[in-house]
């Protein structure tokens, strides 16, 4: 079982990643004033329903998942329901993993088309989902490092850059209130997408040798996101204003007068990160995949005497999958665009409106007429901004 620290530490690693690359263009397409409400919205908002999935779990100890949580307030209806979301948003992530790299090797090499990069991001990511989890678990430490170091890098860089573009002692002109508020609901997803580390939060809930020190984990977990969160977001805001772009490493890779070696390290991390994780996302997705598959009358008649025809499915299966995702990374490449999808349907439905809607299942009875109303506010906003910043993920930009 974790300890407190540890427990802080592995809750930490799921919240920090690669959304934060996003956050300045959140704040671009807001403004000050509106982004920092939605800012920090998201994050009382995730917090407050983090809260809840631990007074049910604390009323449900059997549970250690999502979907156990769904099954106790919707029965198995519940937990399937849930597990095809989660499976649905793994999927959606590991798209932005595939944009994200192709986009730093783009950055690398600038004369690189999209359709080579995602057979490069094809190549070099599929072999990760061959191996075992228990050889994986190792690289997301990789990945919390480069994000950190990235941070690092930006606020390095923005200090001894004396003028504009790039310097926060210099910065570029922002806006307040944006020129162009058709795209407002685009930031709810991009900012909601790095809170949403609430499908893990049962199993470190579950692992806890004292369960008392989940609600102080959980705030602690807050303080140090949204330290990170923004500490880069209002840096990057700052340094490029209406300039940034959808990943802030490819506003330092093509900005004069930084540090060349150091922006060549940070788009570098930027490559490492999306190996680093992409074999342990996925890794739910083909377990899912190949025990439905194997489990199939048909199939398991078919692989009864060769034991060979398993293998073959298995990793047949697996190339397709990554194939898949591949394929989906290049009709839509938009890095923003997919981690817009990823925060403002995925990431309100699971870590937003099912806590409430479960919370609600499960307590509605004994809730205060004032604890009622919160739930029903918040979850009335949750469904508004998870329907506008989904409809506005596929709309254009102007």
């Amino acid at each position: 079982q974790s300890s407190f620290l540890q427990s802080v530490f592995n809750s930490v690693n799921v919240l920090i990643g690669i959304g934060m690359l996003a956050l300045p263009l959140s704040f671009r397409l807001a403004g000050w004033f509106w982004g920092s409400i939605i800012f920090f919205f998201c994050s009382f908002l995730t917090n407050y329903t983090a809260k809840l999935l631990g007074q049910c779990l604390d009323a449900y100890p059997g549970s250690a998942t999502y979907g156990d949580m769904g099954a106790a307030a919707f029965g198995d209806k519940g937990r399937r329901f849930v597990g095809t979301i989660f499976i649905t948003e793994l999927l959606t992530a590991c798209v932005a993993m595939i944009v994200l790299l192709g986009d730093g090797v783009q950055s690398l090499w600038p004369n690189l088309d999209l359709i080579t990069t995602r057979i490069i991001s094809f190549t070099i990511l599929t072999p990760m989902m061959f191996f075992p989890i228990r050889k994986l678990a190792y690289t997301s430490l990789i990945g919390i490092i480069s994000c950190v170091a990235l941070v690092f890098i930006v606020i390095y860089d923005g200090l001894v850059k004396e003028t504009h573009p790039g310097s926060l002692r210099d910065p570029m002109p922002t806006e307040l209130f944006p020129s162009e508020p058709y795209n407002i609901p685009l930031a709810f997803g991009i900012m909601m997408a790095g809170f949403a580390g609430h499908a893990v939060f049962p199993a470190i809930h579950h692992d806890m040798k004292n369960k008392k020190e989940y609600v102080p984990m959980v705030n602690l977990t807050y303080i140090v996101a949204l330290f990170v969160y923004a500490t880069l977001a209002m840096a990057g805001y700052a340094m490029f204003g209406l300039d940034t772009m959808q990943e802030v490493t490819q506003n330092l890779a093509i900005t004069p007068g930084f540090n060349k070696i150091l922006n060549r390290v940070a788009v570098w991390l930027v490559v490492v990160t999306p190996i680093a994780k992409y074999g342990l996302m996925m890794n739910p997705v083909t377990l899912t995949w190949e025990l439905w598959m194997i489990s199939h009358p048909k199939v398991e008649s078919w692989c009864k005497y060769h034991s060979w025809r398993e293998t073959f499915l298995v990793v047949s299966s697996r190339i397709c999958i990554s194939g898949l995702v591949i394929y989906t990374a290049t009709v839509f490449p938009g890095f923003d665009r997919v981690m817009s999808l990823l925060g403002s349907l995925f990431s309100f439905s699971i870590s937003a409106i099912f806590p409430l809607v479960c919370y609600k299942r499960l307590f509605g009875h004994s809730m205060t007429k004032t604890g009622a109303a919160i739930n029903n506010v918040l979850l009335a906003i949750s469904v508004i901004m998870c329907s506008l910043g989904t409809l506005w993920t596929f709309l254009p930009s102007s």
